[in-house]
C-alpha cells in the first residue's frame, strides 16, 4: 500500500520523479533490492542460487510440495477452484503424484475472461492488487490481478536468469517500453542513471533514426524489447547500411515469439548475441536461454510445465504457476506451441524442461478454404527487400491479406520477388489459400505495444476441432 502511494506521489511531478529515479540508480545493489523489492525478492534469490545444484529428485520433491500447497490454498480460498474441486471430488491434501494432479481439467483464456474475479483469493480486496490486461493478441483479452509479492518473485527469477549473461540491474541498458511517461505526460524517451527508456509508441518517422543515434551515443551494454520491435530496428539498420554498434554484450527480446530469421537479423545488425526470454502477463511460467545454447529453459521452481497434443505434431504449453496465490493459474493453456522438448539441457547440465523454437501462438496459424491448418508463416518468412514491416491478416478461410510498409526504394522488381517467394512457400498449398498484397503506411500495434506478424480473425480453435472430430 505504501509503495503504491509513493508511486502516485512521484507521478505528480516530473522533476520529483526524475530526482527520485536518479537517487535510486545510485543506491548500492543490496540496499536497492531490500528497499524496493523486499523480503520476498531476497528469499527467492537465495533459493534460486541454492537450487542451481539440485538434482532431478530434489526438483521433483520441490514441485510436488509446491503443487500440493497451491491446490490446498485454491480449495480453501479461491471460489472457482472450490466449485471445480467439489464437482470432481478432488481432494488436494491426498495428492501423492502428478498423475493425481493431471485428473484436473485445463484452465483456458475463455474461463479466465469470464470468471476473473472468481479466480481471486476471496479474502483479498481488489484495491490492494495490481490489475493487468493482456494485449488481446490471442483474440481473447483477459484481466490479471497480481500482488507485490508476486511481482517481487517474478523479478527475482528474471534477475537469476539474466545473470547467465552477466546482466545486472546496475548494467547500462536501453529498454523499449510500450509507453514512456514523465509525470503524467507521454514522452518519446526518458533517461536516468544507467538506463535509457524509449517509447514504442513513437517508433516511426524521424524518431527511428533519432532512437538509433541516441543508442549509439548512450553506448549501452544491453538492449531489451519486444522481438518485433528489435527486428524492425534491425531491418532499418540493415536497409540503411548503418555501421555496427560498439560494446553491446547482448540484445534481449522478450514477451513475443522470437523466430530464427529475427535472431539472425538482430545479431547481424547489433553485432552481439541474442538472449531470448519467455514469460507471460499471467506470471505462470518463466524461462530463458542458457549460457551455451538457444534452447528455452522453463524454470522448474516457478511452476509445472506440461505439453498437450494439439495438431500436426505441435504441442501446447500448459503451465501451473507457484508464485501467484492471489490469482492461481492451474493447468493453464497458454496457446504457445512447440514441436520438440526435453527434460534436460546437455549444453549447461540443468535439469530444466527445455524447448526448441516456440513456434508461436495457435492463433498465428492460417486456415485454408477447406479448413486446412497452415503452420505459422512467421518461422518461414524472413525479410522482404525494401519492406520495413509486414503483417498477414486473415478474415476469411482460404484468403489472407499481406499488409506491407514499403521503403521509398521499393520497386516493381521487389514486388515480383515477394510474389515469387510466396509462390514458393505456398507451393504445396496453392489450392488451399490465396495471398493478396496490400501496401500501407504503418502496421497497427496492440495496446501493449506489440506487433503481431499474423492477425488471425477466424476462430481457429473451433475450426480445428471441427476438422479433427
Amino acid at each position: 500500500m505504501i509503495y503504491e502511494v509513493i508511486k502516485k506521489f512521484l507521478k505528480l511531478s516530473a522533476s520529483t520523479e526524475k530526482a527520485a529515479l536518479e537517487i535510486y540508480e545510485r543506491l548500492p545493489l543490496s540496499l536497492r533490492y531490500r528497499a524496493l523489492y523486499g523480503p520476498v525478492f531476497l528469499r527467492w534469490l537465495k533459493v534460486l542460487k541454492e537450487a542451481e545444484g539440485w538434482d532431478q529428485e530434489r526438483l521433483y520433491a520441490f514441485q510436488l510440495e509446491q503443487t500440493r500447497n497451491l491446490l490446498m490454498h485454491a480449495m480453501a480460498h479461491v471460489p472457482y477452484y472450490k466449485n471445480l474441486f467439489r464437482r470432481y471430488g478432488y481432494q488436494p491434501e491426498k495428492m501423492q503424484s502428478f498423475d493425481d494432479f493431471r485428473t484436473l481439467p485445463f484452465l483456458d483464456k475463455e474461463i479466465v475472461r469470464d470468471h476473473s474475479t472468481a479466480l481471486i483469493d476471496e479474502r483479498l480486496s481488489l484495491k490492494y492488487l495490481s490489475r493487468k490486461s493482456t494485449g488481446g493478441s490471442s483474440g481473447i483479452p483477459v484481466t490479471i490481478y497480481r500482488s507485490r509479492a508476486n511481482e517481487a518473485a517474478f523479478l527475482a527469477f528474471r534477475t537469476n536468469i539474466l545473470d547467465r549473461i552477466h546482466y545486472k540491474p546496475t548494467s547500462k541498458d536501453v529498454m523499449f517500453w510500450a509507453e514512456v511517461q514523465v509525470g503524467n505526460k507521454s514522452v518519446p524517451y526518458k533517461r536516468y542513471g544507467h538506463r535509457l527508456i524509449l517509447s514504442v509508441r513513437y517508433l516511426a518517422g524521424k524518431w527511428i533514426q533519432e532512437y538509433l543515434d541516441m543508442i549509439r551515443q548512450f553506448e549501452p551494454e544491453y538492449i531489451l524489447g519486444y522481438s518485433s520491435v528489435l527486428a524492425f530496428l534491425s531491418n532499418f539498420i540493415k536497409l540503411n547500411r548503418i555501421s555496427p554498434y560498439r560494446n553491446i554484450k547482448a540484445v534481449i527480446p522478450y514477451s513475443e515469439t522470437l523466430y530464427d530469421w529475427q535472431r539472425k537479423l538482430i545479431e547481424e545488425s547489433f553485432g552481439c548475441r541474442v538472449f531470448s526470454m519467455y514469460g507471460m502477463t499471467e506470471h505462470a511460467a518463466i524461462g530463458g536461454e542458457c549460457e551455451h545454447s538457444t534452447g528455452m529453459h522453463l524454470h522448474p521452481l516457478y511452476g509445472i510445465t506440461e505439453f498437450e497434443e494439439c495438431f500436426q505434431g505441435y504441442k501446447e504449453i500448459v503451465v501451473t504457476g507457484f508464485t501467484n496465490y492471489e490469482m492461481p493459474f492451474i493447468r493453464y493453456r497458454t496457446g504457445d506451441l512447440v514441436s520438440e522438448h526435453s527434460a534436460f539441457c546437455s549444453a549447461c547440465g540443468r535439469t530444466h524442461i527445455t524447448v526448441g523454437t516456440i513456434e508461436g501462438r495457435s492463433h498465428s496459424f492460417l486456415i485454408g478454404k477447406n479448413g486446412e491448418v497452415i503452420p505459422s508463416l512467421s518461422s518461414w518468412i524472413g525479410i522482404f527487400h525494401n519492406v520495413l514491416q509486414y503483417q498477414f491478416v486473415q478474415k476469411k478461410r482460404g484468403v489472407v491479406c499481406l499488409n506491407m510498409v514499403p521503403t521509398k526504394a521499393f520497386s516493381e522488381s521487389n514486388k515480383d520477388d515477394i510474389l515469387h517467394e510466396l509462390d514458393t512457400i505456398f507451393a504445396r498449398r496453392k489450392d488451399a489459400i490465396k495471398v493478396e498484397l496490400n501496401f500501407v503506411d504503418h502496421i497497427p500495434k496492440t495496446s501493449s505495444g506489440k506487433t503481431n506478424m499474423v492477425e488471425q480473425q477466424l476462430d481457429l480453435n473451433s475450426l480445428v476441432a471441427r476438422n479433427t472430430a
